[in-house]
């Protein structure tokens, strides 16, 4: 709560007034236009709507950005702020997970950064580079640190946009901490963009507001290279600069309150033909989202190998999962690696196996890693593991092969325990899988020693 406090009496967003009884309140305006904006382009840049600048780049990220005479950090890099002087209040953003339906591709294009894969030319198209994220329109809108890339955007794109929410933190409503910025990255048009929440039935909750973003002042005028968002063919429209405009919102500007919080499951962001974005960004502080919902994670045996299998309900920007196991439960290595599927909202499926299971107990757990390299770990599962070794053929009067097995340290005995090791040749040691030739023994018992075991082998002519 002193946090929360000290946020409140920096806030330049509300009013004071003085109301009945002489009690001292704020109210907010419905929403509040971001008047400068700090990126990493170069290390660090500055433009404000009172001088927009033009500024032509490859990439470059949010780092904070400013209403009223409060400047609020994305949390990208604090260090960079700091060591421009630049005072702010600390914040983190992150760009909403975004389910976009119903757009168009006539007339719509994917807007890159002109200096990206460099540029020659009125419509960046030499060199020829292709688009990072190919059709993935989600993609562009996510992409970046903390999801906060500016240099990436989808134009002229209509439809709507659905960003799910798993939790609103009630004492954050009202404040006048900005808890959602909205970016228009081209010309507005002049028609109407329209955000709002709504609950798992589809019902608005809160009040819908409808922003013409022509009365926006720009913060900055990038300089973009386009592509059609059907073929992705390049020169889709001429290279040049675009007005960026950003609004912030309180969750009380969209008329959410304490008794109304609780039924709110997607906002949506409902585009004009004529609407731009590079992404909708959230406070964590006030806004919670999972990267993903993990239905389920099992392990089971089937036949020597271990079968892991689990299930989704939703991915936010989920770059990859990674399947780690244990003999302990205290110390881990990296059994697999798997593909996230970026963002879905769809039930997905995952099925894997580890070839060469532990023996005994093992234990498995499920780490996922967002493209900002965040990660969460899943519950721990165990599975007993019960992988006898195959030896053949016994007796062997050439190559033996031992099937099973984690690939351990071997030594070779006589009948009189003297070490034989040396005399024979491994043809294969792979995991799971060894290959020895006995050619070079003579006739007689010998006992091979393998992970705590002694198995009994008959050497034949």
């Amino acid at each position: 709560m002193k946090k929360k406090a000290i946020l409140l009496t920096s806030c330049s967003l509300c009013l004071f007034t003085t109301v009945f009884f002489g009690m001292l309140v704020f109210t907010c305006p419905a929403q509040t236009s971001v008047t400068r904006i700090y990126t990493d382009h170069q290390g660090f840049f500055t433009s404000a709507s009172s001088s927009p600048h033009s500024v032509d780049v490859a990439t470059h990220h949010l780092l904070a950005f400013q209403t009223g005479s409060t400047v609020w950090s994305t949390g990208v890099n604090d260090d960079v702020l700091s060591a421009n002087t630049v005072n702010f209040v600390p914040l983190e953003f992150q760009a909403m997970p975004a389910t976009v339906h119903g757009y168009q591709t006539n007339g719509a294009f994917i807007g890159i950064g002109r200096q990206y894969g460099g540029f020659w030319g009125d419509n960046g198209c030499s060199p020829a580079v292709s688009p990072p994220f190919g059709n993935d329109i989600s993609a562009y809108l996510t992409d970046g640190i903390q999801g906060l890339d500016l240099s990436t955007a989808i134009f002229n794109i209509g439809g709507n946009i659905a960003y799910t929410v798993n939790n609103i933190y009630e004492f954050m409503i009202g404040d006048g901490i900005p808890d959602i910025i909205v970016t228009q990255t081209g010309d507005a048009g002049g028609s109407q963009d329209y955000f709002r929440f709504r609950d798992s039935y589809g019902n608005i909750v809160g009040t819908q507001k409808a922003i013409n973003f022509t009365s926006v002042d720009a913060v900055a005028y990038p300089f973009w290279k386009f592509y059609n968002m059907g073929n992705l063919g390049c020169g889709g429209s001429a290279a040049g600069t675009r007005p960026l405009r950003i609004l912030a919102f309180d969750l009380a500007d969209l008329g959410i309150t304490a008794s109304n919080y609780m039924n709110i499951a997607t906002f949506e962001h409902q585009l004009s033909p004529t609407s731009d974005v590079a992404f909708v960004a959230y406070n964590t502080l006030s806004i919670d989202i999972l990267p993903v919902t993990l239905v389920n994670f099992n392990a089971e045996m089937r036949g020597r190998q271990v079968l892991l299998t689990w299930e989704t309900a939703s991915e936010i920007n989920n770059d990859l999962f990674t399947v780690e196991r244990s003999s302990d439960g205290f110390v881990w290595e990296k059994v697999l690696t798997r593909k996230g599927a970026g963002t879905s909202n769809e039930l997905l499926f995952y099925e894997e196996t580890d070839p060469f299971p532990l023996q005994g107990t093992a234990y498995y757990r499920l780490k996922q890693t967002d493209f900002s390299g965040n990660y969460t770990y899943s519950d721990i599962v165990a599975v007993n593991v019960n992988r006898e070794l195959e030896i053949y053929p016994n007796p062997v009067s050439g190559i033996l092969s031992i099937r099973g097995g984690n690939n351990g340290d071997i030594k070779i005995v006589n009948a009189l325990g003297a070490d034989v090791t040396g005399q024979v040749v491994f043809v294969n040691k792979s995991p799971g899988f060894i290959q020895v030739n006995f050619s070079n023994l003579r006739r007689g018992y010998y006992f091979i020693h393998y992970e705590a075991e002694v198995y009994p082998v008959i050497v034949m002519d």
